[in-house]
C-alpha cells in the first residue's frame, strides 16, 4: 500500500492546501463590483442578499435519488446575483469565480505544501485535485495558481463540475479514468475522515489524512472499520516519507 511511490497523489483543497476563514460574500461581491462595467446599478449588500436567497432556496438539501449530497456551482449563484441586479461583468466565469474566492475570506497556505509539491516534481510523481468546492475546476485552477504559482496539477475536478460530492466514489472514479490510472496506484490527501478517508477508500485509493492535532507525526490507523490509512500531522512528514520509499 504505502511502501512504494504512488503513480499519482490527488489532493483536497480546503483544510489541505489552504486554511480559509469564514466566507463573507459581501467582500467577494465587492471585488466583482470593482471590475464591473456598470458598478453603480447595485452594491455588495444587494448582491449578497441575492446570494443568501439562492443558498436558502437551492443549495440546501440537493441530493441524488438515493440520498447522496450534490453541490450547486458558484457560477450559478454569481449569475443569479449579478443578472438580477443588472450588473455586467466582462470576464470569463472562471475568472469571476477566482476573483470572488480570492477576496471573500482570509486564506493562508498550509505549512509544508509548497515544499511537498516541489518534492513531487523532483520525484516525478503526478498530482491532481479533487475537491468538494462550489468553484468550477477551471476557477479553482486559477485560484491555486494565484496562491501557489509553481503548482500545476494535471486536473482540478470539483463537485461543482459534476455535482457529485465526496465521499461518493463517482467523483473519484471520474478523475481516475481521466488520468488513466488504477485506484490502487493513487494516494488521496485530505483533512476529513468521512469525505477524504472514506471517499478514497470507497474508490479503492490509498488515503493520507492530515491531522494537525495529532501528537504522533506519522501513524497508520484502522478506526471505525475503515481499514488501514496513513495519518500525518504536517505535510513535511509526508515529504520526508516520500523521499525514503
Amino acid at each position: 500500500m504505502y511502501n512504494k511511490k504512488p503513480g499519482m497523489i490527488v489532493f483536497d483543497v480546503g483544510g489541505t492546501l489552504f486554511d480559509d476563514g469564514k466566507c463573507i460574500s459581501e467582500k467577494g461581491f465587492s471585488a466583482l463590483l470593482s471590475v464591473a462595467e456598470n458598478p453603480d446599478v447595485t452594491n455588495e449588500k444587494e448582491l449578497s442578499a441575492y446570494w443568501a436567497e439562492y443558498i436558502k432556496e437551492v443549495c440546501s438539501g440537493l441530493k441524488t435519488k438515493d440520498g447522496k449530497h450534490l453541490d450547486a456551482p458558484l457560477s450559478a449563484i454569481i449569475k443569479y446575483a449579478t443578472m438580477n441586479s443588472g450588473l455586467h461583468i466582462d470576464l470569463p466565469m472562471p475568472e469571476q469565480e477566482e476573483l470572488f474566492d480570492r477576496f471573500n475570506s482570509t486564506r493562508k497556505v498550509i505549512d509544508g505544501i509548497p515544499e511537498l509539491f516541489k518534492t513531487l516534481e523532483e520525484l516525478g510523481i503526478r498530482y491532481g485535485i479533487i475537491s468538494n468546492n462550489a468553484m468550477s475546476g477551471d476557477g479553482l485552477a486559477l485560484s491555486i495558481k494565484h496562491w501557489l504559482p509553481s503548482v500545476n496539477p494535471e486536473f482540478c475536478l470539483t463537485s461543482a463540475d459534476i455535482m457529485f460530492t465526496k465521499p461518493y466514489e463517482k467523483i473519484f472514479y471520474t478523475a481516475l479514468k481521466y488520468a488513466h490510472l488504477n485506484p490502487e496506484d493513487c494516494w488521496y490527501c485530505g483533512d476529513g475522515r468521512i469525505p477524504d478517508v472514506d471517499g478514497a477508500k470507497n474508490a479503492g485509493m490509498q488515503p493520507v489524512l492530515l491531522d494537525e492535532k495529532s501528537e504522533i507525526p506519522l501513524e497508520f490507523r484502522t478506526d471505525g472499520g475503515r481499514g488501514e490509512y496513513m495519518t500525518i500531522n504536517n505535510w513535511n512528514v509526508l515529504n520526508k516519507y516520500l523521499k525514503k520509499i
